[in-house]
């Protein structure tokens, strides 16, 4: 079942890529100059860099063990052109695409795939997988120089998603004969990739500096000649560069996007990148049982209160979308997305009166008090305007509304340990958009995560319990049917308990002068255009569409 399906996808995703890429001769000219508000750890080396720095500048580089479904979003071939499950579950068989090159001549082979992994895994990684890498992963072999097995100690559906750079980094493919000669510290220093953009030069705090390859590349041969990536940190600037010229394209936020059009500029919208939701803290503890918040009916009736469509509308100016059900996406794997899309559009409905009507039900028709932690990650300053909106939306059904704002840096704290100071809370909170949901149900509600907003290991009631029996069987299936019944399954409790409530499903946003580029599409769910810059048309040239 495994086995034909991906052979199938994968094909299909390689027929897809091959139609679109730039593969046949052409003028490579001009600079393409990107301005982003961050760099990250600015690092060009794999392990060293979390999702951000290397979707954003170590994927121009660098390609990925499993790549992108251009068109759908979600995963797709990378370096592997397919992959197959042996029947017990156990091993993973990786096919690489034959006749890639790293950047310095070294021919890539499954040797590379190998020490890249194990590299990702070793005590020098800061990957944030790499522990569970270390415990997924018993063994890799190279059976040929195309073809390499993963072994794993138990069943890992999900291990390809998890190598694939639309859900991680830690698929990047290194030069392993390149590394082992010069050393890490000459390695960090000078990068070798294989990807479509050549290293040239890194200053720190200010830019990183790409020449593309002039021979053809699977990802699409670049039709810029060069790539900058500069660090604008103020939103303002950055528009600002782009409507004099002085970049080409740049990373703003939707409190930023009439003014960028009143300019004369043109916004991408990139969809499914992620949804902004708010969520509920230790309502299984013993403290919080009597508290309205420890009522799933309650928390629905929040729920209810909110007007979506008008954050969408005026919050976001119009580019967002109503959400699927919590961490799932339109593009996620094993999820009978359509019912969900039908589910949602109902059960995340505008409806005060019911709110109202199901508070009086469960004892409050006067309205109860909430605290409310108004918090966003750097660069999503929307988020706050979000959280603000619907608390005043729940003051109009009667809830008083206690709302602290955080900074980011000092929120996450507050989820470790006890957490005590959240308990019977509500919060902001977001999701990345990715195509495995089952990462982001664990992370949230398993006993032993960090939020474990269900219950931890010494309180698991029934749902917590139901929980836990769903992922487990979840995550060692190997049926697709099957799995897609438990995936349906899992979204179901975390849906009915209404502990975790999207708001809406946001997007990724770029102003663009289309002076400097020609018209060109993202791909749906990558937030980040490190995957894309080599498909951007030069102002004369065709758009790129998928």
């Amino acid at each position: 079942m495994f086995r034909q399906v991906t052979k199938v996808a994968a094909l299909a995703a390689v027929a897809i890529v091959g139609a679109l890429s730039p593969l046949h001769a052409q003028d490579q000219k001009g600079t393409l100059v990107f301005a982003v508000e961050s760099l990250g750890a600015q690092t060009l080396d794999p392990i060293l860099e979390g999702r951000p720095g290397n979707a954003v500048y170590q994927a121009v580089m660098y390609d990925s063990l499993v790549g992108f479904d251009v068109a759908k979003g979600g995963v797709g071939p990378g370096v592997a052109e397919r992959w197959e499950l042996s029947p017990d579950g156990l091993t993973w068989t990786f096919f690489i695409r034959p006749g890639q090159t790293f950047h310095n001549g070294d021919k890539l082979t499954a040797h590379d795939v190998k020490f890249s992994l194990e590299r990702q895994m070793g005590p020098g990684s800061l990957a944030a997988a790499a522990a569970s890498m270390r415990r997924a992963i018993k063994s890799i072999e190279v059976v040929d120089d195309l073809t390499v097995k993963v072994n794993t100690t138990s069943p890992q559906i999900g291990l390809p998603a998890g190598l694939s750079r639309a859900v991680a980094p830690e698929g990047a493919i290194m030069p392993k004969t390149y590394i082992e000669k010069v050393g890490e510290e000459e390695f960090r220093k000078k990068p070798v990739g294989s990807g479509p953009w050549k290293f040239v030069r890194n200053v720190p705090g200010d830019r990183i500096e790409f020449t593309a390859v002039t021979t053809p590349h699977w990802r699409g041969r670049p039709h810029f000649k060069d790539l900058h990536v500069l660090l604008v940190p103020e939103e303002s600037t950055r528009v600002a560069m782009v409507r004099t010229g002085e970049a080409a394209i740049a990373s703003i936020g939707p409190e930023t996007m009439l003014g960028a059009t009143r300019a004369g500029l043109e916004v991408l919208s990139v969809p499914g990148t992620m949804q902004a939701i708010f969520q509920f803290y230790g309502t299984w503890k013993p403290e919080v049982k009597d508290q309205p918040v420890a009522k799933p009916r309650v928390r629905q009736a929040l729920s209810l209160a909110i007007d979506r469509k008008q954050i969408i509308e005026h919050v976001m100016n119009g580019k967002a979308r109503m959400p699927y059900p919590f961490a799932t996406f339109g593009y996620t794997d094993f999820l009978s997305a359509p019912r969900w899309e039908k589910w949602a559009a109902e059960a995340y409905r505008y409806d005060p009166a019911l709110a109202k009507k199901i508070l009086a039900e469960e004892g409050y028709p006067n309205g109860f008090e909430l605290k409310f932690a108004n918090t966003a990650l750097p660069g999503t300053q929307f988020m706050i305007d979000i959280g603000t909106a619907i608390a005043d939306m729940w003051t109009k059904i009667g809830i008083k509304v206690t709302l602290k704002h955080y900074e980011w840096g000092s929120f996450p704290p507050l989820e470790r340990g006890d957490q005590a100071q959240l308990a019977g809370w509500a919060s902001m909170y977001r999701t990345a958009g990715r195509p495995d949901a089952p990462w982001r149900y664990n992370g949230a509600f398993a006993p032993d995560s960090t939020q474990r907003l269900f219950g931890d290991k010494d309180n698991c009631a029934e749902t917590c319990q139901d929980f836990v029996k769903t992922y487990r069987a979840l995550v060692a299936e190997l049926d697709r049917a099957k799995r897609t019944a438990l995936t349906d399954r899992m979204v179901e409790i975390a849906s009915d308990s209404w502990t975790v409530v999207p708001i809406l499903e946001g997007m990724g946003y770029y102003a663009i002068n289309t002076k400097k580029v020609g018209r060109f599409e993202a791909i749906p769910g990558r937030h980040e255009l490190g995957d894309v810059f080599e498909r951007i048309p030069r102002p004369e040239e065709k758009p790129w569409k998928k």
